[in-house]
């Protein structure tokens, strides 16, 4: 039986949307991990006022698992890491700005991955599923997106390239996108940023696209060692042998 648990990113301007979310979560789910990864602004160190009350917010709950960074990290870095230190086959990754209202939603996510890696859930990559074994496979996310924004293009690219078809899109019905994140004030206004297609984009993320369809700019692997971390995990319990 595969499993599931649920990421978030979050950051800064967003307190307010994280922990409506985090709580009709729980409304409906009281057990599911859920790991919270956060950020800060750019060329910011984490407030502590800001990290205590993260903190605080998931000590409210059973089984949330906060990621805090100490400086500013990318998208694309958040969310490598929530798949990497999940410990089910599959994580949900959401926006901070997701509303949940759906009491059978996470038990129809549990139903698609016993037969699909990955799949967007209703729009895009706002919400989607993805299982560390495609993770491997894929690479993970490019971690030069060190910003926000065409991260998610690029896997998408990189996907159709690889298996010769577009990323499943799953219906669920009522887990909607407060449209918080077309907004200019509900982003970091530190960076070089402008309104492109799904709202504000740092103009780097933009370029690092742009480099890589027109020149071909690959990389290896972001986590080469994951692949023999999860089939060796085993041996650390009892050791049987080692595969490489």
């Amino acid at each position: 039986m595969k499993t599931l648990s649920i990421g978030i990113t979050t950051f800064r301007n967003r307190f307010d949307d994280v922990s409506a979310q985090i709580k009709s979560i729980r409304d409906y789910d009281k057990n599911i991990d859920i790991l919270l990864a956060v950020t800060s602004n750019y060329n910011e160190k984490m407030p502590e006022t800001y990290r205590k009350g993260i903190l605080s917010l998931c000590s409210q709950y059973d089984n949330i698992y906060p990621l805090i960074f100490s400086g500013y990290t990318g998208l694309a870095k958040m969310w490598n890491n929530l798949i990497v230190h999940s410990t089910t086959s599959h994580i949900f990754l959401m926006n901070d700005d997701i509303s949940f209202n759906n009491p059978m939603a996470l038990n129809e996510l549990r139903m698609h991955i016993q037969n699909k890696e990955i799949f967007e859930v209703n729009w895009g990559f706002g919400t989607f599923v993805i299982s560390k074994k495609l993770s491997i496979e894929m690479g993970f996310f490019d971690e030069r997106f060190i910003a926000y924004g065409e991260e998610d293009g690029d896997f998408m690219r990189r996907y159709e390239q690889k298996f010769n078809k577009k990323i499943d899109k799953i219906p669920v019905q009522n887990i909607n996108n407060r449209i918080q994140n077309r907004l200019k004030h509900s982003y970091d206004t530190s960076m070089d940023s402008v309104i492109a297609d799904g709202g504000s984009k740092p103009k780097i993320n933009i370029e690092v696209h742009k480099k890589k369809i027109q020149e071909n700019w690959e990389m290896p692997n972001q986590y080469p060692s994951e692949k023999f971390i999860l089939e060796n995990s085993h041996n650390i319990g009892k050791f049987a042998e080692v595969k490489t």
